[in-house]
C-alpha cells in the first residue's frame, strides 16, 4: 500500500501517501520519535498535515510518534464519493493497519474533532487515548441543538446545506492566501479573539498557519465542503462508545466554534476530562503543543 511518489508526486523524506483499497490517495507526515506510543494528529477546517511542525521537537523529547494524515480533500489526501465520519474512522484503521500500528491515540484540533471522536467511538479498544481541542461539536445532538451566536448558526446551519456557497468563501481564500497572504490571513482573523490575534503577532506562529493552509488548500476546496456538510449532520457514531480515556480542552474565548457544543460534546463522552482556559481563545494549541503531548505521554506511558 505504501508508495512515496504516487501520480509522480515529489514528497520531502518525512510525508508518505498510501493507496487506498479503492483507489483513493492518503497521505501524512511523520513527527517526533522513532519508535514508541503512536499519536494520530488531526488537523483544522482547513489545514494539512504541515499544522504539526510545531510538535516534533516536543515529541521527539517524550518519545512519542505522530503521524498527521491530510483529511479528506486536503494537500495529498483524496476524498470519497460518499463521506462520513464512519468511514473517516475506517481509513484510519486502514492506515494504521498499513504501518503496523496495533493501538493508537489520537488528537482532533478544531474541525479535526469530530473525526477524532468519530475514530475512538468506531475502533474501540484500539484508541488508546482521545484528545479533543477546541473542537466542534454535535450541532445536531441528542440533548437538543447547542446555544450559538448567529455567525456560528450561518457556518454550521446554513453553509452546510449551501456547498456552492461554502466552496466560494473557501475559493476566496484560496486566492487570497496565493496572491496576498498577509492579507488573507489579517481577513482571516478579524473576527478572532483578543488572545487568538496577540497569537498571531508572533511570527513563526502566523508562518506555519499561512504554510498549513496553503498545502490543505492546493488541490481545491473539497476538503472544507466536506467538513462543514458532515458537521451541519448528525454523526454516525455513538459517543456512548468511546472507551479511550479522554479529555477536551476549550478556550473561553474561543470565537471560532460553539463553546457550549464543545462542552456538550465532552459531557457525551463516558468519563471525559473538560479543562476550560479562562484567557484563552481558539489558538491556544499553537504554543501549547508540549501540554497536549504530556497528557498522552501519561495515559498511554505504563508506569514502571
Amino acid at each position: 500500500m505504501k508508495d512515496d511518489a504516487i501520480s509522480g508526486l515529489s514528497l520531502p523524506r518525512n510525508d508518505t501517501v498510501i493507496k487506498l483499497p479503492d483507489g483513493r490517495l492518503l497521505g501524512y507526515r511523520r513527527f517526533g520519535a522513532d519508535r514508541g506510543p503512536v499519536v494520530i494528529a488531526l488537523h483544522g477546517t482547513p489545514g494539512s498535515r504541515l499544522k504539526f511542525s510545531a510538535l516534533d521537537v516536543d515529541a521527539q523529547r517524550l518519545g512519542l510518534q505522530v503521524i498527521a494524515p491530510d483529511r479528506w480533500g486536503y494537500g495529498l489526501t483524496t476524498a470519497p464519493v460518499q463521506p462520513s465520519l464512519g468511514s473517516f474512522a475506517h481509513d484510519m484503521a486502514l492506515l494504521s493497519d498499513a504501518l503496523n500500528i496495533d493501538r493508537f491515540g489520537i488528537v482532533g484540533v478544531s474541525g479535526g474533532g469530530p473525526y477524532a471522536a468519530a475514530v475512538a467511538a468506531k475502533l474501540g479498544a484500539r484508541v488508546a487515548a482521545l484528545a479533543l481541542v477546541s473542537p466542534v461539536g454535535q450541532i445536531i445532538c441528542p440533548a437538543g441543538p447547542p446555544i450559538m451566536s448567529r455567525f456560528h448558526g450561518f457556518c454550521f446551519r446554513a453553509l452546510p446545506r449551501l456547498p456552492f456557497l461554502t466552496g466560494a468563501v473557501f475559493h476566496l481564500f484560496r486566492s487570497g492566501l496565493r496572491y496576498n497572504p498577509k492579507l488573507a490571513m489579517q481577513m482571516a482573523m478579524a473576527r478572532a479573539a483578543p488572545a487568538d490575534k496577540i497569537i498571531m503577532n508572533c511570527d513563526e506562529v502566523r508562518t506555519r498557519l499561512t504554510k498549513t493552509f496553503i498545502e490543505g488548500l492546493r488541490p481545491g476546496v473539497s476538503g472544507p465542503i466536506i467538513d462543514l456538510e458532515l458537521f451541519g449532520r448528525a454523526w454516525d457514531c455513538s459517543l456512548q462508545d468511546i472507551s479511550a480515556s479522554s479529555k477536551v480542552w476549550i478556550g473561553a474565548q474561543d470565537s471560532n466554534v460553539p463553546i457550549s457544543a464543545a462542552r456538550a460534546l465532552s459531557q457525551s463522552i463516558d468519563g471525559c476530562e473538560l479543562t476550560e482556559l479562562a484567557d484563552e481563545g481558539h489558538l491556544w494549541v499553537a504554543q501549547n503543543y508540549d501540554v497536549i503531548l504530556h497528557w498522552f505521554k501519561d495515559v498511554m506511558t505504563p508506569d514502571d
